[in-house]
């Protein structure tokens, strides 16, 4: 085995899979986000119409309300009987999946997010009682809308916001919390300091990311430079991205770190590719697959397969996770 992942490996890890015939949410990442075959591809168009007769999708489809969404937007509603938490959670599981943008599924709920990031439309979940919530359920509903369509006109404003609001902060090359306090007091009217409205969180970076090739060269470097090196990572996942999880470290924990590169990506250049490649190098099994154990519950990403009870499934599911981890920080694979 190669001390670091290659394209090569990748490309192969894929077909390996592929020939054990997994379920169609594996059938479609592969296809579409490791292999990158053309979208009218036969074997792609087959596992799609397969994910969509799938349980997952059926779950999604069974739960989602008449107006797009699954309830609450992104605080979870405790009393309500639904298995699925909030619609942030949805978008994020339909994607994670493999449904793509024009599902009737994700057209919905980009409907009704659109409602929410133009002010349209009120979420269900109760305010909070500060001058903080109406900015930080925009960025909410937005970096959940851009998960579906990054191009979505609703998003123009609220990105343009975010990023100028991260060239102010970085104006110097560092990050400066001073200045981030007063771009949002210009800005926002919101008084950020120490909570969950600064920069790093998880959600800004989604939305920042999904259109990173329009950012200043300058701010998109300083603003990765400044997330690699945190100690804490990125807001809402807690797991420093420059330090790889210890083997033998809490599945949670490495779930948490793994969906923290995932975010990343979408900013770097590509030049930083090379510790992260090495890190999951380090949690390869002898046979070449990866399984980093159980997921963590509260995250919407896993399990791609309907059941990990069959032999595999969870390495199947794994692999095809870091697979596409690792092309999107190698740029991406050629077509297949």
């Amino acid at each position: 085995m190669s001390s670091r992942l290659t394209r090569d490996d990748v490309r192969a890890l894929g077909f390996e899979i592929l020939r054990g015939k997994p379920d169609p949410a594996v059938r479609v990442r592969l296809l579409r986000d490791v292999l990158c075959v053309e979208p009218g591809d036969e074997r792609l168009r087959a596992a799609h119409v397969a994910l969509d007769d799938s349980a997952h999708v059926a779950r999604l489809r069974e739960q989602q309300r008449a107006d797009g969404s699954w309830g609450r937007l992104h605080s979870r509603d405790t009393a309500a009987r639904q298995s699925i938490p909030t619609t942030e959670w949805a978008v994020e599981r339909a994607v994670a999946i493999g449904i793509d943008a024009g599902h009737p599924v994700l057209d919905a709920v980009a409907a009704y997010l659109a409602g929410v990031v133009t002010g349209r439309l009120i979420p269900s979940d109760p305010p909070e009682k500060n001058d903080r919530w109406a900015t930080g359920v925009t960025l909410f509903a937005a970096a959940t809308l851009a998960l579906i369509d990054s191009e979505h006109l609703a998003l123009d404003p609220v990105w343009t916001l975010w990023h100028e609001i991260t060239r102010r902060t970085f104006r110097s090359g560092a990050y400066d919390p001073d200045a981030e306090v007063a771009a949002h007091l210009d800005l926002t009217g919101a008084s950020v300091r120490g909570t969950y409205l600064t920069i790093g969180n998880r959600y800004a970076v989604a939305l920042l990311g999904s259109r990173a090739d329009r950012m200043d060269l300058d701010v998109r470097a300083a603003l990765f430079r400044w997330l690699w090196d945190h100690p804490k990572g990125l807001g809402y996942l807690n797991a420093p991205p420059a330090a790889a999880p210890a083997r033998g470290a809490a599945s949670g924990f490495i779930e948490l770190w793994v969906w923290s590169h995932e975010i990343l990506a979408s900013l770097s250049t590509h030049a930083a590719a090379g510790p992260i490649l090495d890190a999951l190098e380090a949690y390869r099994r002898d046979d070449g697959l990866w399984d980093l154990g159980a997921r963590a519950s509260f995250t919407p990403v896993l399990p791609l397969s309907t059941t990990w009870r069959a032999k595999d499934s969870r390495a199947a599911d794994w692999t095809t996770r870091i697979l596409s981890l690792a092309s999107r920080w190698m740029g991406g694979p050629s077509r297949a």
